[in-house]
């Protein structure tokens, strides 16, 4: 006969299976499950070899995010912070999917437990409740989302109008509402009021032809015309006139729209007088740039002509006492033929650019030569106080005296009915406290003081300005070059002016820190450095720069070997090597049309003769190899145009220590 205890636990699971939960019990001491939830594993697909495994890592089959609220429902329970536990999570299903069920439980105390302490629970399926909850959930969000959408929309009609209005009293462009009927102005905005000078008052009312803004009246129509054909117009250039006479250039657009039923015209009118005139400026840069790559290859066909004419000249004075008649002649075509080298040079310089090409210079020197090239035939009186005591520096030749000239050209404009520009120098020190914002050292300060109409306070801040000029057939390049190439010196100028009083330029140029003595004149007869002979490879495209180069070089002592390519030099120099003989130096042209130029040219012989001494030279005396010879492997560089004079020079300080 079954007992009361049997029968009780019958009841209790019959009780259990009808309300559709699963009773469940956990020993605290041992962590044994005495009861198990075998009806919850067979809902899930499980069969029963399957539920009992996992009823020992249930952990498996909760959905990840889930166990974390289980742990957390179990420690409140049982530290006493909760009365019971109670739990809502998902159970992976055999087919993957997750089905949600509840845990409801309590810790029970009892003498007939084994160890007097059990946990006990239930577990049910709710996944139903479930669905229709997030059923329930998605349906107030839409509710929720059309709320907030309708929400959205009466806000957006309600301040629709205001944007409309903060728009157009606060675009910068000018807009303006008219009627369609007969132009009369009915709003302006901020803009239009600024942009053209009227205030509101005066515009409201009128129309366009009583204010008489537009220039060109036929713009107008072309306005007229596309509103009728299409409703609209788009960025129609055009010209205003404004309240005090000016004109501004301007994109118009418009548009045909109602207002209370009436058709208005509203038009947006965008002043683009600035841009116009960057525009402007852009198209002069790209000119420039055009001009640029001209000048370098009309520098550098000018430069090779004029090497062949010194080349010569240089040949001719030798072979002439200078007492002969003919000495003096040559002479002055040399000087000519340098300064028309220098002219090539400058417009290099002035066009592109480029680092300068230093030696040691006499700033006396080139002050003299400026004055003299510039105020030849002018009624200006150059006045130099340039002591012997002052500091020689080093500098490009040309693009110094280029800085010289122009500033002379200035002030030479700036007295038209004649007057004095005085030229000073002294030695300066400047320390790490000085304004100029330059290197600590030794310096020389020029300064040139003209006598002139001098220049306002507006356009002294802009008188560096690249493209600015006040003068009508001026581009705007001359001061703002001066200022570069200083820069690019380690200089600074400055510029000190007032109206009526003349104008002084203050330049800065650091110096060497002493007289340098040795320093000739081109006009002086120098001394031929002493030629200690060898062999000399020549290669150059030029048939005309190879046979004057080959005859001043043969005349100094030398034997030449001249070639047309880089190609023939690699190749002549690998031959001179293996005879035994090397040449003592290369003098080798930078750029070869279609074939292998100097610079590629040493970088192969370099590679089979790290010691082999070679010379750069070319009619580019701008670019960037030239003035940093040293970095391509060159142990010189001389520049087109040449003379035997620059030949012994250049060949001396290289050879004779050898």
């Amino acid at each position: 006969m079954m007992g009361e205890e049997e029968l009780n636990k019958d009841r209790l699971a019959l009780a259990l299976e009808a309300a559709g939960l699963d009773l469940w019990e956990n020993d605290l001491v041992t962590g044994e499950v005495t009861r198990k939830a075998i009806k919850t594993f067979a809902e899930l697909g499980y069969s029963e070899e399957e539920a009992f495994a996992y009823i020992d890592d249930l952990f498996a089959i909760v959905h990840p995010e889930d166990i974390p609220l289980i742990k957390t429902a179990i420690n409140e329970h049982s530290t006493g912070s909760k009365p019971e536990y109670r739990c809502e999570f998902r159970l992976k299903a055999k087919d993957g999917s997750w089905v949600w069920y509840a845990n409801y439980g309590k810790i029970m105390q009892s003498s007939n437990y084994e160890h007097g302490k059990r946990f006990i629970g239930v577990t049910f399926n709710i996944n139903n409740r479930k669905c229709q909850e997030n059923e329930l959930r998605l349906i107030n969000l839409k509710l929720a989302e059309q709320n907030e959408m309708l929400e959205r929309l009466n806000n957006t009609l309600r301040e629709s109008e205001d944007k409309f209005r903060m728009t157009f009293d606060f675009s910068p462009d000018a807009v303006t509402i008219s009627r369609l009927e007969d132009g009369c102005y009915v709003d302006v905005n901020q803009g239009f009021t600024r942009n053209t000078g009227f205030s509101h008052d005066e515009v409201i009312g009128k129309t366009v032809l009583e204010l008489n803004l537009w220039r060109d009246p036929a713009d107008r129509s072309i306005l007229v015309q596309a509103l009728r054909e299409k409703g609209f117009c788009h960025n129609l250039e055009t010209q205003f006139r404004l309240k005090k006479g000016g004109i501004i250039t301007a994109l118009i657009s418009a548009r045909v729209i109602s207002l209370k039923g009436i058709p208005h015209l509203l038009s947006v009118t965008r002043d683009i007088t600035e841009l116009k005139k960057f525009e402007n400026e852009k198209l002069k840069m790209e000119k420039l740039e055009s001009l640029g790559v001209l000048a370098g290859g009309i520098a550098h066909d000018f430069n090779n002509i004029l090497t062949g004419i010194m080349g010569n000249i240089s040949i001719a004075k030798i072979s002439l006492d200078a007492s002969h008649k003919s000495f003096k002649p040559l002479d002055e075509a040399e000087t000519a033929a340098l300064r028309a080298g220098e002219l090539a040079h400058q417009l290099l310089t002035f066009a592109r650019g480029g680092e300068p090409i230093k030696k040691v210079v006499s700033p006396q020197h080139l002050v003299n030569e400026a004055l003299s090239f510039v105020l030849h035939g002018s009624n200006v009186k150059g006045a130099v106080n340039i002591p012997d005591s002052i500091h020689a520096f080093e500098a490009d030749e040309g693009q110094i005296s280029q800085v010289f000239q122009n500033i002379i050209i200035n002030a030479t404009q700036a007295m038209p009915g004649g007057g004095v520009l005085t030229v000073t120098a002294q030695n300066v020190l400047l320390d790490n406290n000085s304004a100029l914002s330059l290197l600590p050292g030794p310096y020389i300060c020029l300064t040139f003081a003209d006598q002139g109409c001098g220049i306002s306070d507006d356009t002294l801040k802009r008188i560096f300005d690249p493209y600015f000029t006040t003068k009508s057939a001026g581009i705007g390049l001359g001061l703002s070059s001066v200022h570069s190439i200083v820069k690019r010196h380690g200089g600074h100028i400055g510029v000190d002016s007032a109206v009526n009083k003349g104008t002084i330029f203050t330049i800065h140029l650091p110096s060497i820190g002493k007289v340098f003595t040795e320093y000739q004149e081109d006009a002086t007869v120098q001394t031929p450095v002493e030629c200690k002979g060898g062999s000399i490879l020549v290669m150059d495209d030029d048939e005309m720069i190879r046979a004057v180069a080959s005859s001043m070089l043969t005349h100094l002592g030398y034997e030449v070997t001249i070639c047309a390519s880089g190609e023939e030099a690699v190749g002549l120099y690998r031959t001179s090597m293996e005879s035994g003989t090397p040449f003592v130096t290369a003098i080798m042209d930078l750029t070869i049309p279609g074939g292998l130029g100097g610079k590629q040219a040493a970088e192969q012989i370099l590679t089979f003769y790290p010691k082999a001494c070679l010379v750069v030279s070319s009619g580019y005396s701008n670019d960037p190899v030239m003035s940093n010879y040293w970095e391509h492997g060159f142990s010189g560089a001389i520049a087109k145009p040449y003379n035997i004079h620059k030949f012994e020079e250049v060949l001396g300080a290289l050879l004779n220590g050898r």
